[in-house]
This record gives C-alpha cells, structure tokens and sequence, in this order.
C-alpha cells in the first residue's frame, strides 16, 4: 500500500504534463446513453433457385404455372429502429419495409412493426414493459422448444429478425450471494382478441405465462411456463453452462398439454387429434485455438411426424398431382400441404453442426462458415456453405448456397428447390 501511495504524485506529475494524454483519452460522453438514438439498414438480396418441377411441392404451389428450372428473386428490406431514453423509461420503434418480386408473383409491406413499445424501470430491480416484444426463451442456437410465446426460428438462418407479439410482461430482479447469485422472474400476458395477436391464437384469452431465471450453481437456468388458452397449457426448462473457457453445453425440454395435431387418414381425409408431446434440445458450442466456432444441436420435436405418417403423406401427394386425379383430391392434398405436413422439420429427430472460422488465412473481415441440418429419420439433408466480408465501412456483404439431397420421400427431397443460391448486400447506418 505504501507503493501505491508513494507513486501517486509520479502519476499526477505525468498526467498534467500530458505525457499519458498522448496514448490515452477519457470521454465520459461517449459511454453516456444518448437521448435519442437511431439506427438501421438497407438490404438489397438477389436469389437464384434451381426448382423441381417434378415434384408434388412444385403443382401444388404453381397450378397454374408450367414447369420451369430455375426462379430468380429479388428482395429489397429497409430497417429502421429508434430508441428514447428518459429517466427511468425507455421507448422504442423497430419497423421494417420491404418489396420481392420474381416470374410467379410479386409481395410487398411498408409499414410493418416488428416489435416497439415502452418500458419503465422505477428501481434498478424492477421494470413494467408493454408493447410489441420479442421474448427470447431458450439456450438453444437452432431450434427453441421452450419458445412458448415467440415464433419459431428458421433453421437455416436462425439469427434473422422475428417480429414478437403484443404483451405485458414485469422483470423483477434480486441478486445475492451463496449458491443461487441471481434470480429473475418474469410474468407475461399475451391478450388475443379482435385484431390483437391474430398469429398467437383467434379465440379471447389472456394467455398468461412466466419465466423464472436462476444463476445457481455457476449455471444459466430458465424454468418457463405457458397458461392454456389460444396455445396449448406448456411447462418447460433450459440450461447453459461453460465447462471450460472454450466449452459449452446447453440443453432444453419442453412438455405441452393436448396438442392439436392434423392427421392424414388412409382415405385421404384429414382429421385432428390431441396428444401429449415432449420436446428437447441438447448442444455443445466449442471454440478452437484457431477460432473456429463449432455448434452441434440435437432436437427432438415432440410434435413432428413419425416416418410412416411422413410416407404416407409423400405417397398420398404423389397421387393427388398425377394426371388423372380428381380436382378435389389436389385441393386437398394442398390443404393437407399448409396444415402443418409441409412446415419447416415436421419430423422427429434432427442434427444441426455447424462451423465458422474467424478471418482464417489472413482473410481480413471475413467469415467463412458451413451449416448441416439433417432430417435424422429420413437421412435427408441441407448443407449450406457461406461466406461474409466487413471489409468496407458500414457494408455488410453475404453469399451463401443452399444444396439439398435429392431423394424422393424424404423432408429435404421433396422440397420446391434443390439448390439456392443468394447474395446480399447491407448498409448499416
């Protein structure tokens, strides 16, 4: 301590000389929350699909349209996000607008909110939100079977913006020492009625559900709740923990109380039935001495298709789109297609790995990554390589390819394309 002390007047010395001010400068204002602040992007997207107009996808979605190899897409997406901060308040508006045009159709939105609302903090332990939000429940990196109130990721690119849904939610936060260091609880109330939240449920219910955070342990772990009402009553838990200080491992469950579920019957008719069903995750995230980042998940849906219900559905579209069916039977064989057969992994066991190297080889501001996502049951798959450069000021530049395997009566075969391939370009104000 007396060191300490005896070096203090050498220090002052030289700071007044200016002798640190040459290597090192303190701006209070430029950590300070701004007043207002802004931000956003515009996007331009091109993209080429290599379609399979062989396939039962293709007629069902293009009736009218004659068979072609290749549809080619352009995008354009501008984002806007602004945020106020007062005192112990904070509001904010994310909305975005975009356009996309290719040889089948044409789909615009200017004026879509994608979350925005407002949120007070009377004490540091305690805040109110209410508006648009995006709640982020769960660990998981490709899939979030504790996503109880949120839409579910994509898959393929699970870091794109999801816009969340009108709610109420309270953050109540206590901190402590011993085992348990923090704990976080969350309550939530997702109203659905008239035109608010059409996408979360059509009948009147508050739907209130609730997240419980614990830091216990040296381990993140979420116990969620869902109230039955527009969604199926659904109790949950995640987990995360660093094993070293490269290693982590991450895991979800997730049970839901009679599900609603679209069945085919070997008539051809459709029917819904109910079911208990247990959905979890578990994953590894691991980070090389070269910084490569690996992610492996392991996702069992509760709620997807066995194998034989997916045959039947495969063998059953094949039929309705040959020349000599009925006009009935392709009206239902496309409405079977938008009940749920048809959305993204409706089957049980899937694979995801994932790899993403940091500027290896010198490459400056670019990241090359690899994607798989395999349909475990089927031995389907997708393989996505891609690539990102932020080379240049406020310009983000991405192309990535989409390659699926090719076999008939699987998820990933009977898909529109085979291929796609996309390019992007993002400015970043």
């Amino acid at each position: 301590m007396k060191a300490v002390i005896a070096t203090l007047p050498v220090l002052l010395a030289m700071l007044s000389s200016g002798v640190l001010a040459e290597d090192f400068s303190f701006d209070a204002s430029e950590y300070e929350k701004k007043t207002f602040e802004f931000n956003g992007y515009v996007e331009a997207k091109q993209e080429a699909l290599r379609l399979q107009p062989e396939r039962a996808a293709y007629t069902l979605n293009y009736p009218d349209e004659a068979p072609r190899d290749w549809l080619y897409r352009s995008t354009g997406t501008l984002d806007l996000a602004g945020t106020l901060n007062l005192t112990n308040s904070v509001a904010n508006l994310h909305g975005q607008a975009f356009y996309a045009q290719d040889a089948f159709t044409s789909s615009h939105e200017y004026d879509k909110i994608m979350d925005g609302g407002i949120r007070w903090s009377p004490s540091s332990d305690l805040s109110l939100d209410i508006g648009k939000r995006v709640q982020r429940w769960g660990k998981g990196y490709a899939w979030n079977p504790v996503g109880f109130i949120e839409r579910p990721k994509d898959p393929s690119d699970p870091q794109t913006v999801r816009e969340g849904f009108n709610m109420l939610s309270l953050d109540w936060t206590k901190t402590r020492e011993g085992i348990i260091r923090t704990i976080t609880f969350t309550p939530v109330i997702i109203p659905t009625y008239d035109e608010l939240n059409p996408d979360f449920g059509s009948e009147e219910y508050l739907n209130p559900a609730a997240k419980l955070y614990l830091l216990a342990w040296d381990t993140d772990i979420d116990l969620m709740w869902l109230g039955e009402g527009a969604r199926a009553q659904s109790a949950g838990l995640d987990f995360s923990r660093n094993l070293s200080t490269n290693l982590e491992i991450h895991g979800e469950w997730a049970h839901q109380y009679g599900v609603t579920q679209n069945y085919l019957l070997p008539s051809g008719n459709v029917t819904q039935g109910t079911k208990n069903s247990d959905s979890y995750l578990l994953g590894l995230r691991y980070l090389t001495e070269r910084e490569i980042t690996w992610i492996i998940e392991y996702f069992h849906n509760g709620r997807g298709y066995s194998s034989s219900e997916l045959d039947a559905y495969y063998e059953f579209i094949d039929t309705a789109i040959s020349p000599d069916a009925a006009t009935s039977l392709r009206q239902k064989a496309r409405q079977l297609m938008q009940s749920g057969y048809s959305k993204a992994n409706p089957g049980e066991n899937y694979l995801y790995l994932r790899a993403s190297a940091s500027e290896p080889f010198d490459w400056l501001y670019t990241t090359p990554a690899v994607t798989l996502i395999s349909h475990l049951d089927d031995g389907s798959f997708q393989v996505t390589p891609e690539i990102s450069y932020t080379g240049f000021s406020n310009i983000e530049l991405r192309a990535r390819a989409m390659l699926l395997s090719r076999e008939q009566k699987t998820e990933f075969g009977e898909k529109l394309s085979r291929q796609r391939f996309e390019i992007y370009a993002r400015y970043i104000f």
